[in-house]
């Protein structure tokens, strides 16, 4: 917002074009109404000031601290210090009266510029009268591409386009996201970065879905599901460990029963459901010793979600890379990730989304370190480790897993919005091995996401997407003859073409591998 308030004073707007924005949502205060767009034409406040509105109170105080940073860091003689210093030539003091008309009018003009900034804004800061109009849902229809998406000014950034991301009706609200990944969190969450960010409290079909329909599951924060802690009693935070990895893929497993937590933002707002036992579980469930146990699975679950929450989205993370070694703070940095992804798996089970958004962290760095890797190997002998086609196999079980989360939550768009760049980033590993069978495999990858990058990515991404698509067809004349049998046996058993989880007879092993996961 002070990188506005710079950019206002350096270029503010026209009469016209600041009559254009004044028009998009913004709260302003009642006396707005006689404030001028600065060409003479008054434009009514878009929402009036409710003091008692949680995220219009929030908006007007970091308007008004922008303007007090403005006033401490302008340099003397700026555009920036011209706009915010009295009439008389003196410096504002934040207990001045604004007893000078002209002076108080121009800055409830400011505040309202920096109002709208900060409702309207796309990434980037970028304003746009007609695309800023496009109201959020937590399950849109459309999509906001930067760049044109492969349409005209494809490759200028400061061009966007609004997508359908579905069929759209003819009379249907056209409804964009502005949570980025955070579409896929619970609502909590949701809640808080709407308030924050964009100050106001959605109230979708997906927000004001309270009742878990018995037969589908669908209702309620189905992107925060627990384990059911009345069909699966903890011990303690934690789940017993067959619940906690729901290894479907076993077909000995545990059948997990998966609560469903009501819309709210409180632990007491938001007892969970279970469609299978039909027993509702609260904070304040009562006053046995069971009881009081099982409501605490509720409390655990929301303590977990704000510390994740705070670990990805806070700045607490100085992951930082020289050279080609990773330095002795993202090592340290990595580990913390896995002691979080541990706590989250175990009090909240594999299908909440923190242990989503946790391992999918983990991948990230992991696939980063895969390509590092690749670089350095001799691709005539493909030498890669065991440990690393291991650890390729457990991103690409990750990413498969974060697909079928995805998937369940049944939004509108497409889930590779969210895992496009980790699909990409598989590919290139697998393709980088060498080998056909790799390659082949990538391939599969990249056909899950082919449709989505066809629609929404530039002419560059797309030309990478048919090159990993296409490299084995590039590799087949050269065969597997040149790679060593044990390689190539190895990868292929630990990368099933069907399936989620890596592959292991023996069970002890397979408990380890599922461990190492975790950390």
């Amino acid at each position: 917002m002070i990188l506005a308030l710079a950019g206002y004073a350096s270029r503010p707007p026209s009469g016209d074009a600041m009559g254009k924005l004044l028009e998009l949502h913004h709260p302003s205060s009642d006396d707005d109404d006689d404030c001028d767009g600065g060409g003479g034409k008054g434009v009514a406040a878009a929402t009036s000031y409710n003091p008692d509105d949680e995220g219009t109170k929030n908006a007007m105080e970091l308007a008004e601290m922008a303007i007090r940073c403005g006033r401490k860091m302008a340099a003397s003689g700026s555009a920036l210090h011209s706009l915010l210093r009295r009439n008389d030539g003196g410096e504002y003091d934040d207990d001045d009266d604004d007893d000078d008309d002209e002076r108080r009018q121009r800055r409830r003009l400011v505040v309202r510029f920096l109002l709208v900034y900060s409702c309207n804004a796309f990434e980037g800061g970028r304003i746009y009268l007609t695309l800023s109009r496009a109201n959020h849902s937590c399950d849109p229809n459309a999509v906001v591409v930067v760049g044109g998406g492969g349409g005209v000014g494809d490759d200028d950034n400061d061009v966007s386009a609004l997508r359908a991301a579905c069929d759209i009706a003819p009379g249907d609200e056209i409804t964009v996201s502005y949570l980025g990944r955070y579409l896929y969190a619970g609502y909590a969450i949701r809640r808080r970065l709407l308030l924050a960010n964009k100050h106001f409290v959605c109230r979708c079909d997906r927000c004001s879905s309270d009742d878990v329909d018995d037969d589908d599951g669908v209702g309620g924060d189905i992107a925060s599901r627990v384990p059911c802690p009345i069909c699966h009693p903890r011990t303690g935070r934690c789940l017993d460990v067959d619940v906690m990895f729901d290894d479907d893929d076993d077909d000995d497993h545990l059948v997990v029963r998966y609560a469903v937590p009501r819309n709210g933002s409180t632990p007491e707002e938001r007892s969970v459901y279970c469609p299978t036992c039909r027993i509702t579980t609260s904070v304040d469930g009562g006053g046995s010793t069971r009881k009081r146990r099982e409501g605490a699975a509720v409390k655990y679950m929301c303590l977990a979600e704000d510390k994740v929450f705070d670990r990805l989205h806070g700045n607490v993370r100085t992951k930082r890379i020289t050279g080609n070694d990773v330095d002795d703070d993202a090592e340290a940095e990595h580990d913390i990730d896995r002691q979080f992804l541990q706590m989250a798996t175990s009090v909240c089970g594999s299908m909440h989304w923190t242990t989503h958004f946790l391992n999918l962290s983990l991948i990230e760095d992991a696939l980063a370190s895969f390509h590092s890797a690749l670089l350095t190997m001799d691709p005539d002998r493909n030498d890669a480790s065991e440990e690393l086609l291991a650890e390729i196999a457990e991103a690409a079980d990750g990413i498969e897993r974060a697909f079928k989360f995805a998937s369940s939550l049944k939004l509108r768009a497409d889930p590779a919005h969210w895992l496009f760049d980790y699909v990409v980033g598989l590919a290139r590993a697998l393709v980088g091995l060498g080998d056909v069978k790799s390659q082949k495999y990538g391939s599969r990858w990249i056909g899950r996401v082919e449709r989505y990058a066809e629609r929404f990515e530039n002419d560059g991404m797309k030309k990478v997407v048919i090159a990993l698509r296409d490299a084995w067809k590039r590799e087949t004349d050269n065969s597997d003859a040149h790679i060593p049998p044990r390689i190539v046996d190895e990868f292929e058993s630990k990368v099933p073409t069907k399936g989620n989880d890596v592959e292991v007879e023996d069970e002890d092993a397979k408990v380890d591998i599922k461990r190492r996961k975790i950390g």
